[in-house]
């Protein structure tokens, strides 16, 4: 019987010196495979919001300012960007007129978006202008919390995706 008892206590030693290392690769291989999905949710609302410029601008629909707010095709790449993006947020919030930047070189309209909370921004570059735009870029951000209450960490995640835009 007393052997028994010594195999007992000692699985419970190994276990307890095993399980630490077991339980931190497992949490940081599921918060690898969440940033990863929140990675590529990044990058398709981008493609999302770039591809559906295009579009719009192939109908021949133009963009309009209003009060320095955007009205037509940003909501639709907004929309866009949203259905690409799958479960990312996409900052609701209207596309507005900005100063540019190294994302929006000097000549072109930067429409961007003030954050709401912790959604993903848009930002819209339209190269050429408003009103013969000859390709558009959309920027999406987004600040991911990995295993935040653990480490009190966060990443931002960003992703860029240019189309150039067809005669109309």
């Amino acid at each position: 019987m007393g052997r028994w008892h010594r195999g007992r206590g000692q699985s419970a030693v190994e276990f307890a010196l095993v399980a630490p290392i077991f339980f931190a690769l497992l949490f940081g291989v599921i918060a690898a495979g969440w940033l990863f999905f929140q990675s590529s949710a990044v990058n398709d609302a981008a493609q999302g919001g770039a591809r559906e410029a295009i579009v719009v601008s192939y109908s021949g629909q133009r963009l309009s300012l209003s009060g320095g707010c955007a009205t037509g095709t940003p909501v639709a790449v907004q929309q866009a960007a949203q259905h690409a993006a799958n479960i990312l947020p996409v900052d609701p919030n209207p596309l507005c007129k900005a100063s540019n930047n190294s994302f929006c070189p000097t000549g072109n309209t930067l429409l961007t978006q003030i954050p709401a909370g912790q959604d993903a921004p848009l930002e819209l570059c339209i190269h050429g202008g408003v009103s013969s735009p000859s390709a558009y870029t959309v920027k999406v951000t987004y600040v991911a919390h990995p295993l935040e209450p653990l480490l009190g960490t966060s990443v931002t995640l960003t992703s860029t995706s240019s189309l150039a835009a067809g005669a109309s």
